[in-house]
Formats: structure tokens, sequence, C-alpha cells
């Protein structure tokens, strides 16, 4: 099996149309977590096809898109103030 790694993925469009597509795609792989930042766990096919995807949708003239690694060791030590994202969108997962 290979091992997922956390992404933390985030957007940002001048068109509403980009923008619904954009979260559309990135719902389909992880959580949202702000209205463009995106919590994923992916394997590294998985964010190799979801960056073409991705790179399908944007306008490069216009838009951004942005992609963190968060390394493994790092995923206990996330903090959150707020509302937070429901934790069973995880559980699942091994970490």
């Amino acid at each position: 099996m290979t091992k997922e790694q956390l992404w933390v993925i985030a957007y940002d469009s001048p068109c509403n149309k980009r923008r619904s597509k954009l979260a559309k795609l990135l719902l389909g792989y992880g959580v949202r977590i702000q209205l463009s930042v995106f919590e994923c766990r992916l394997r590294k096919a998985e964010i190799v096809i979801l960056k073409q995807r991705l790179s399908k949708l944007i306008n490069t003239a216009q838009d951004s898109v942005r992609f963190w690694p968060v390394p493994e060791q790092s995923c206990s030590k996330i903090e959150q103030m707020g509302v937070s994202v429901d934790s069973s969108v995880w559980e699942d997962q091994i970490i």
C-alpha cells in the first residue's frame, strides 16, 4: 500500500465559474477547511492526477493554486482555533 501524504491546497481565481469548478474538484479529494483551502490525504499518484486536472481548469494568467505538503510528524501538531473540520472525515485514515 502506498503511503498517503497530507496536503494543504489553496486556490484563488477572479472567476466565479472557475472557483466553483476548482472547489468541486477539490471536494472530491479532501475536505474544505476555509473557503478556498482544502486538506487532502493523497498518495503520490493521486497528487499527480489532481495537479493535472487542476491545470486544465485554471487560467494561468489569472488564477493560482498552491500546494503545501505537511510532514507526517507535523500532523499531530496542527492547531485549530474557532470552527473545526469534523474529525470523523479522517477516522478511516491511518496516520
